[in-house]
């Protein structure tokens, strides 16, 4: 059995990240179970069951992150993979499970093609990030909360310096309007680069619905869960360009198990 670490909050699972595993976990119809584990706690508990770190921060230590995976075999005990990231994730999923439907392509160029565009996908959402995080931050437990309000205003140092916590950071309404309307055309002009989403496509083409597909998927809900569906903010994303993104998000609903 594969046990998926998440990150908990008050509107249940959320991460855009772990919704890639989600995805390609429930399009692959792989029984698991679910670990929730705090922000603080993530060093500790995913250490414990031999899953290294997801990376380094610019200071050169280690960090822990989610979606991480632990596959138990459920004859022997043992663990026959313990690991982190969703684009490893998603690669041993398909070779260990070799008779479910693969969501990574097998030829090369389009594997490098998914690939490159999963680790570079933030930069089509992050006009926003100020706008996400700061409606996150209420929907987390105590422990991530205080966490998280603190990482991530380290994380917009380039942006906003000398701030210790996200609410320190001066951000009014005008701000947001004007983030809010590059994140809208950062989205548009991004995606509208690939030919197929293009066409109201997958990724990959008709009818080859895949990975990349589910880290577009997976930011979409994590805006969707934490402003809410009835709010402004899901409301615009979801007319845009005539409808299309509540359309994509729609047609992976079959994998949204959660």
């Amino acid at each position: 059995m594969i046990t998926l670490f998440d990150i908990p909050s008050t509107v249940g699972t959320w991460s855009p990240n772990v919704w890639r595993t989600r995805y390609t976990l429930d399009y692959k119809k792989i029984p698991y179970k679910v670990e929730w584990v705090e922000y603080p706690d993530l060093p500790t508990t995913l250490s414990s069951h031999g899953i290294g770190p997801g990376g380094r921060k610019p200071d050169g230590s280690s960090y822990y992150s989610v979606p991480s995976i632990l596959d138990i075999d459920d004859a022997t005990g043992e663990t026959k993979k313990a690991l982190s990231d969703s684009i490893e994730i998603a690669k041993y999923l398909d070779e260990a499970y070799p008779d479910t439907p693969k969501v990574l392509p097998q030829d090369t160029t389009d594997l490098e093609g998914v690939v490159a565009f999963a680790g570079g996908f933030i930069m089509t959402w992050l006009p926003a990030f100020m706008i996400i995080c700061r409606a996150m931050l209420p929907k987390l437990h105590p422990t991530s909360r205080e966490f998280f309000r603190k990482v991530r205003a380290k994380d917009a140092q380039r942006f906003y310096p000398g701030y210790e916590t996200l609410e320190d950071i001066p951000f009014s309404n005008d701000d947001k309007e004007a983030a809010w309307k590059r994140f809208k055309e950062s989205w548009i002009k991004n995606l509208a680069a690939h030919e197929n989403l293009a066409q109201g496509k997958w990724f990959l083409g008709e009818g080859r619905v895949g990975f990349a597909d589910f880290v577009i998927g997976g930011v979409l809900l994590w805006f969707k869960t934490m402003f809410g569906e009835d709010s402004e903010e899901w409301k615009d994303v979801a007319q845009w360009e005539g409808g299309k993104w509540a359309i994509f998000v729609e047609g992976l609903k079959d994998y949204q198990k959660a």
